[in-house]
């Protein structure tokens, strides 16, 4: 094994116990709420949840990620980005509580303000983490890193629970949030035990980090602007009602990208900024993530597209029935955003985060015309396909981005997307046989899903212990406590 694949399986192993522990508590906390909300109160969830997105990129400023990029840092420059991170959240803070009331007459929904008014409290402490946090990713720490977020999660969704019997469900979410974002920042600063702020503010030390940070920080403001244009449009035009059908839909495809991606780009990162110089190297790395991407992602979007009709109904009930036909088309997406966004890990390695922006700006024009017209027809199933002719054009072109960057070529990368996108072809296939064949003979949709989810499951593994019996004997052996092969 070289070098970098040894660093991206070492630092994975603890982001991935992290991540698996974290998206089951996901998971619970997501059906728990669809579950004890109407439709249209996940609609203000999917609102809350997309402008706390676009504050916490603002509260990051880009900063984090030229820091990890940076191969030296000083104490003045770590000193300085702190202030300005705590500052900044202040800012946020101040600024999400004036301006509650704007936002909720922009989406059309009153209900809103109060509860933005609310969350805007959390961006108060979430500063004071965030040079730690990435200090920690620099230095390859992910088990500690693992830790927190792990305990800050399972404490966020105890909160949550305990809340909702007592205050009403979506107020019981905000509040659960701030505690999560609160919790979590106040723990990454006291793990850091090598570093500690102080009293200096020096801007003019922090010119080329700041240059580096400003480029990062447009580019995801742009990005997310473009992956939650959806959210904002359907929201404003559409209604409450049809957000909240989009959005345990959107929840449902983006939980392996929001959730398994970050195992494996949130270390490849430092790693890939270790190895910049060499195209051989990242190469090597690129297409190495990129399996072990496709193996653990495709299977369950391709698996949920073949039993989205008893899934849907087995977890959230009936009155989610409109979510069924939106939910497999947009595991399309899934797919696509599992194997676009190790792509800015590449290009931020690369010290090109200009690049990032340019090419998201453009991408945010086109996707936001599609969108617009989508949204004026009305229809969730056009928003959905408008998404995939849109994510299409995007990951063809990313490939040609990552050509020119690092010599990638489409016929090593198709190799590597090979075998992942078969097994979990064959694997579906037989999903949706054992889905309706099991239907006919038992009412309800808790068996057939069972029958063939399990079917699913054991038929991948076999699969994968077929192709790779070495690795899958090795992770048996790390988890008995042996030497992995």
């Amino acid at each position: 094994m070289t070098t970098i694949k040894g660093q991206l399986v070492k630092g994975a192993r603890w982001t991935g116990i992290s991540t698996m522990a974290i998206t089951v508590i996901q998971i619970l906390q997501f059906v728990y709420l669809g579950n004890r909300m109407s439709v249209a109160e996940f609609g203000l969830v999917g609102m809350l949840t997309t402008i706390m997105m676009f504050a916490q990129i603002l509260l990051e400023s880009g900063l984090g990620s030229a820091v990890i990029q940076k191969e030296k840092v000083t104490e003045d420059m770590l000193s300085t980005l702190f202030w300005l991170n705590v500052a900044v959240g202040i800012l946020i803070s101040l600024v999400l509580f004036g301006a509650g009331g704007l936002i909720a007459g922009f989406f059309h929904r009153t209900e809103l303000g109060p509860l933005i008014r609310l969350l805007s409290l959390l961006f108060l402490t979430a500063g004071i983490g965030q040079q730690s946090q990435y200090l920690l990713q620099k230095d390859l720490r992910f088990q500690t890193l693992g830790k927190i977020e792990a305990g800050a999660a399972v404490f966020s969704f105890l909160l949550l629970l305990m809340l909702s019997l007592l205050i009403s469900t979506i107020y019981a979410f905000v509040f659960s949030q701030i505690a999560l974002y609160s919790l979590r920042s106040v723990l990454y600063f006291a793990a850091y035990g090598k570093w500690k702020p102080r009293l200096i503010f020096r801007l003019r030390e922090c010119r080329e980090v700041l240059s580096f940070g400003a480029f990062q920080l447009a580019s995801r403001i742009v990005n997310r602007l473009g992956s939650n244009m959806d959210m904002i449009l359907i929201g404003r035009f559409m209604g409450a009602e049809a957000l909240g059908i989009y959005n345990l839909v959107y929840q449902i495809v983006t939980i392996p990208v929001l959730r398994i991606n970050p195992i494996m780009t949130r270390v490849a990162f430092p790693v890939f900024s270790k190895n910049q110089n060499s195209h051989t190297d990242l190469n090597d790395g690129f297409l190495y993530m990129t399996k072990l991407l496709g193996l653990a992602a495709f299977p369950m979007l391709m698996g949920l597209t073949a039993v989205a009709d008893v899934f849907v109904p087995a977890f959230f009930g009936e009155k989610w029935s409109a979510a069924i036909p939106i939910l497999q088309i947009m595991a399309i997406v899934g797919m696509l955003r599992v194997l676009m966004n190790p792509n800015g890990s590449i290009i931020l390695a690369k010290g090109r985060a200009n690049i990032a922006f340019y090419w998201d700006s453009g991408m945010l024009l086109l996707y936001g015309a599609a969108l617009y017209a989508a949204v004026l027809t009305g229809s969730l199933e056009w928003v959905a396909w408008s998404y995939v002719a849109v994510s299409v054009i995007n990951f063809i072109l990313g490939r040609w981005l990552l050509a020119a960057l690092i010599s990638l070529r489409w016929a090593s990368y198709l190799q590597s997307l090979a075998l992942p996108f078969v097994l979990s072809l064959i694997m579906s296939c037989i999903a949706f046989m054992m889905n309706k064949y099991s239907s006919i003979y038992f009412h309800g949709s808790v068996i057939p899903l069972a029958i063939s989810a399990g079917t699913g499951v054991a038929l991948y593994a076999a699969l994968l212990y077929k192709m790779y019996p070495q690795y899958v004997l090795g992770l048996i052996k790390k988890r008995a406590g042996g030497k992995s092969i």
